[in-house]
């Protein structure tokens, strides 16, 4: 667990201009599986055994993408904790097979053409918690458990430490809420001026209170409904971004910066970006880069030539 954290904070260096501010990327993939998400689920865990929620020999359940689940199953594996996960087969084949490299059982729940909807997502909900009421077992339940905001306290003070201060802008893709919230919280205790912008897919716009009933291909973002724990007070703006921009953002990232990321963090990029047009030199952006783009190998992410 001694891997988790401390990650690079890197400067884009081609995709900014002179006329745009400057850009910084957190590199998530160095984390241990490739993830922000070990910050949180390493959270999640050690909270649910100081309260004794978790007893050795018990079992961790949750829905997941595969990037929480990941993590998660990593954790378990090194605590020594069964892992039942409920996954889709919208997610990237890479994340599924790394949540089972690590010992996890997978639930698979459908989703037509794999392409991700509010309701896919609702039903891998209300499977985790039918599964939680069995014997020793623990349901985190990420999207309203205060831990998992708390995972990312310090990725933000890596920030602040890493740049010397606070940003002008924090770009972040709103999920489960746990990554922005967690930041939100201690970049805006630094400069209550830093500014927090929200990514949300375009056809699901539960961040902003628009419409929730299309689909999209951002994974791990895009719910139903705003998760208990996102601090809403904290967020001073919202891009809804289609899935070509994202898709854009990830090749870009990849081609001109070198630095390979997964569709939301394409999403985060691309946001990032325009933001940057906007406020124009002498300003600082930090968003983040979720997890490796090698784990969308297999997705159309890469394959296309444009």
């Amino acid at each position: 667990m001694q891997g988790i954290g401390n990650t690079p904070l890197i400067k884009l260096k081609r995709l900014t201009g002179p006329d745009s501010a400057d850009v910084y990327v957190k590199w998530e993939g160095a984390n241990p599986t490739g993830s922000m998400k070990d910050r949180m689920a390493l959270s999640m865990i050690e909270a649910a055994e100081r309260r004794g929620d978790l007893k050795p020999g018990g079992r961790v359940v949750e829905y997941t993408g595969g990037s929480t689940g990941s993590s998660l199953a990593m954790v378990c594996a090194v605590r020594g904790y069964a892992a039942h996960f409920v996954t889709s087969n919208g997610f990237s084949e890479e994340k599924l097979q790394t949540m089972q490299a690590f010992g996890a059982t997978l639930e698979i729940v459908h989703a037509d053409g794999g392409r991700l909807t509010a309701d896919v997502l609702d039903r891998m909900i209300a499977r985790a918690k039918a599964l939680c009421c069995e014997p020793s077992t623990f349901w985190p339940d990420q999207v309203n458990n205060m831990d998992n905001k708390r995972g990312y306290h310090g990725m933000a003070r890596e920030i602040l430490s890493q740049l010397d201060g606070p940003p002008d802008e924090f770009v972040m893709a709103a999920g489960g809420g746990g990554c922005i919230s967690g930041n939100a919280e201690i970049l805006k205790e630094h400069n209550p001026d830093t500014r927090v912008v929200a990514v949300e897919p375009y056809y699901v716009r539960n961040v902003s209170g628009g419409n929730t009933g299309g689909t999209h291909k951002l994974e791990g973002i895009g719910l139903s409904f705003v998760p208990r724990i996102m601090r809403r007070d904290l967020i001073d703006d919202v891009i809804a971004v289609r899935d070509e921009d994202a898709y854009s953002g990830a090749r870009l990232l990849a081609r001109r910066e070198g630095l390979i990321g997964g569709i939301t963090s394409g999403a985060n990029v691309w946001a990032a970006l325009r933001r940057a047009r906007e406020l124009g030199p002498g300003k600082t952006i930090v968003t983040v880069i979720i997890d490796s783009g090698l784990r969308y190998l297999n997705s159309d992410l890469y394959r296309a030539s444009d």
